[in-house]
This record gives structure tokens, C-alpha cells and sequence, in this order.
């Protein structure tokens, strides 16, 4: 269902949070959420708006207002950042109010500059980031990790939490690797003056315990989306829950968030009997540290890591000074004392091109080695239980016409097996 349209342009007034106001103009870029649009800002460049839809601001606008006003009162104390690395915005959070005809329609929150950012999602793909000219490494992707679990624990600490935390929501300035997380208004909030509720969430980023259940726990929910975030940054975008069922006879859910409702964990250090690990895996390369705290957001989910946790482990690989990361004979940053995770997958890839080209092979000679199979049952040389078998069935057949549905059926079979193969292929990549 598309959002509801809006003026290209609209004249609004702004209040600040020292009680200023003055009057401006908005003009729209384009950008239209479920909740509201976005807007640029006449002649304040380092700003723009949200502006609700009409019809959210019918059923809500008293909620929101009050909900912005409150965050706008108590801004978060975010991480550093050094003062060489200027313009970094790590929240979309509101710091003024739009109102319009004496109404409350939207805030006005600092500009995340998408030149400089790239969407976290990109980093779960390879290809997808060097397209946004990001040089992957595993170096980079720890400290990532470091700035979302530090930004996340200033968060935490205000008892402010995410909720809907996941990839799509975040940015990564590609060089500085600081992280934004957008959509602030949607967080849950529960200091001592508010309370605000987040009922949205993402089936693939929500922990077991709130699955078919709304969220009693926010912050533990965060733990958990930000350990799955992390394991995924870490292992090539695979999820914790994707696996191959260990019985193919078992009901092994389809989708992710099936999966994580029954706990099917199978990166654990002890294993899990009902799933196995995806075979293009690289979790065997994380350091004890990581693999412990990651069971424990997902194998037994008791004790997940805080944000301040998390952020505090993967501050001993982010530093240089500690050695916890080196090269490789590659040259690949690997952490130091484990396989290279960069070469293992790299002879993942090459692994599964070699199937791939046999694979092509055996199609492009099937329909020989299948003539030769039908002549040597027509002449009652069969030397295989395969060649056997197909003179039973088929030598009335074969002596009546030529050969050709056989054949097709081994094409056919072949083509199926490539066609798996391929979309493997490309998934890995």
C-alpha cells in the first residue's frame, strides 16, 4: 500500500529546544515512509524533516507529540567521535518541532549524509559494498561492530531501546565507520518522567522468547538483534538460525523465523542434533570469546551480552595496539591464532566453481553417455545395476522407437541440478 502524498513544498514553523521558533520552507526529496515523509529544510542544510502523514497524525498526534517532545528534552550522550571527523550523525533523533497551522506534524532531526554512508545491509554481501566502493575486511567490520554495540549502549543506558533493530535501519559511514541508526521515533522508551511503547519488530530479528508475544523485555530484544547482527557482519550475511535439517525426514522449518522460535542454533561450540551448519560457514574462525557470547544469545539465550559487553569484547579486536588481529600469508586480517576466515571461504567459492564446471560437463556429455547405455541394454551388455535396471524397464520402448525420452529425462535432471547449483553459487558469492 503506497504512503499517503504530500506537498512537494510546505511553509511550517519550527521550535527549537531553547524556544525559538521561526518560519520556513520545506521541500520534499522524495522519501515517504509508513509513518511520514522526509523533507529538506530552506537554508539550513545540515537539517531536514519528518513530516507525518495526515492519516497517522488523526490517530496519533497526541502520542507523538508528547513522545517528541520528551526526546527532544533528553538527548542521548553519544559516543565520541574525534574532532578531525566532522559532520558524523549517529541518530536520526529529533531536535525541534514542525507545526503547522499552531499543530504538531513533525520534527526536525541533523542529516545523515548518504554520500558518505552506505546502508549496513550492503556489508552482508560482498559484492553489494565493493559497488558502494567499501573495501570489506574483517578488521573494519569488528570495529563496525563496536561503534553499533557502543552507540547502542548509550541507548540502553537512558533506558531507551530500538526494538525493530536490524540492518536496513542502520548506516555505516564508509570511511570513519561509525554507525547511524535511523528511525528514532520508533523507539521504546521507559524513563522515569515517559513510557512509550515500540510495537514494531522484524521476524528474523526477534528473539525466541516474544515470538507470537509482544515485546516484554526491550532491551534484551535489542541483546538479541545485535548478536544477530554481529554473527552475520562476521560470517558472510549468514543468519544464526540458517541451516541444513541433520534428518531429512524431520518437519525443519522454511522460514527464519520458524527456525529461531524452536532454537534451531547450529554454530554452537557443542552442536545441535537437529540442524547443521550451513556449509560455506566461516564460524570455526571467531576467537572463544566470540563464539561463547554468541551461544549465549542464541544457544541457551539466558544470558545474552549487553550492548556495553559486546561493545567491550570487540573493543580488544578493534584496537591495533592489542594484537588480537594480524594478517594472514594472504594478507587477509584474520584474528590472530585462528584459520584465515577470508581464505576458507575463498576455497568455499573456489570448491563449489569446480562442482559447477563438472557439473557443466556431465550435461554436455549426458546425451552420448545415455546412447551408449540404451545400445548396451538393446544388446544385453549391461555392466551396472543403473544399466541394469533400464533394460528392465525400458528395452520394449527402446525397441519400438528411438531413444530420445531417456536422454531427456537425464537432461532435464541435469539441467535442475545446475540450476540449484547456480543460485548457491550466487548466494555464496
Amino acid at each position: 500500500m503506497n504512503a499517503p502524498t504530500s506537498p512537494s513544498t510546505q511553509h511550517v514553523r519550527i521550535v527549537w529546544s531553547d524556544g525559538r521558533s521561526e518560519q520556513v520552507r520545506l521541500v520534499s526529496i522524495g522519501k515517504s515512509g509508513g509513518a511520514g515523509e522526509v523533507f529538506t529544510i530552506d537554508n539550513k542544510l545540515e537539517y531536514v524533516a519528518k513530516v507525518y502523514h495526515p492519516n497517522i497524525l488523526q490517530a496519533h498526534r497526541a502520542e507523538y507529540e508528547q513522545k517528541i517532545r520528551w526526546m527532544i528534552r533528553n538527548p542521548p550522550e553519544l559516543p565520541p567521535v574525534p574532532t578531525g571527523q566532522r559532520g558524523i550523525v549517529q541518530l536520526a533523533w529529533p531536535v525541534a518541532m514542525v507545526m503547522q497551522g499552531g499543530r504538531f506534524t513533525g520534527f526536525v532531526m541533523e542529516k545523515i549524509d548518504f554520500q558518505r554512508t552506505m546502508e549496513l545491509d550492503y556489508l552482508l554481501t560482498r559484492s553489494q559494498a565493493a559497488k558502494e566502493g567499501f573495501d570489506t575486511d574483517f578488521g573494519k567490520l569488528v570495529t563496525i561492530c563496536h561503534n553499533l554495540a557502543s552507540l547502542l549502549h548509550c541507548l540502553h543506558s537512558k533506558k531507551i531501546a530500538v526494538v525493530d533493530l536490524k540492518p536496513i535501519n542502520l548506516k555505516v559511514y564508509k570511511q570513519e565507520l561509525y554507525v547511524s541508526i535511523l528511525d528514532c521515533d520508533g523507539f521504546h522508551i521507559h524513563a522515569d518522567d515517559f513510557v512509550s511503547a515500540a510495537p514494531q519488530v522484524t521476524p528474523e530479528y526477534l528473539a525466541p522468547e516474544f515470538h507470537g508475544r509482544s515485546v516484554s523485555n526491550p532491551e534484551n530484544q535489542d541483546r538479541f538483534a545485535l548478536a544477530t547482527i554481529i554473527f552475520r557482519l562476521l560470517n558472510y550475511g549468514i543468519h544464526p538460525y540458517a541451516g541444513i535439517a541433520a534428518n531429512r525426514h524431520q518437519l525443519y522449518p522454511t522460514e527464519l523465523a520458524g527456525r529461531i522460535e524452536k532454537g534451531l542454533y547450529p554454530y554452537g561450540r557443542s552442536g545441535n542434533r537437529s540442524v547443521r551448519a550451513t556449509p560455506a560457514s566461516v564460524h570455526e574462525c571467531f576467537p572463544d570469546v566470540l563464539r561463547e557470547t554468541f551461544d549465549r544469545a542464541f544457544a541457551s539465550g539466558t544470558y545474552r551480552a549487553s550492548a556495553h559487553e559486546w561493545a567491550a569484547i570487540l573493543n580488544g579486536f578493534a584496537s591495533k595496539s592489542t594484537g588480537a588481529m594480524s594478517l594472514c600469508e594472504q594478507g587477509h586480517v584474520r584474528f590472530t591464532g585462528k584459520n584465515c576466515p577470508t581464505c576458507l571461504r575463498d576455497g568455499i567459492l573456489k570448491g563449489h566453481a569446480e562442482r559447477h564446471k563438472r557439473f557443466l560437463t556431465r550435461v554436455q556429455t549426458s546425451p552420448t553417455r545415455a546412447v551408449r547405455y540404451v545400445r548396451k541394454t538393446i544388446r544385453g551388455t549391461q555392466t551396472s545395476p543403473f544399466q541394469a535396471a533400464l533394460a528392465q524397464g525400458q528395452v520394449r520402448g527402446l525397441r519400438q522407437a528411438p531413444p530420445t525420452l531417456p536422454v531427456r529425462n537425464m537432461i532435464s535432471i541435469e539441467i535442475l541440478w545446475i540450476m540449484g547449483l547456480a543460485i548457491s553459487y550466487w548466494w555464496l558469492k
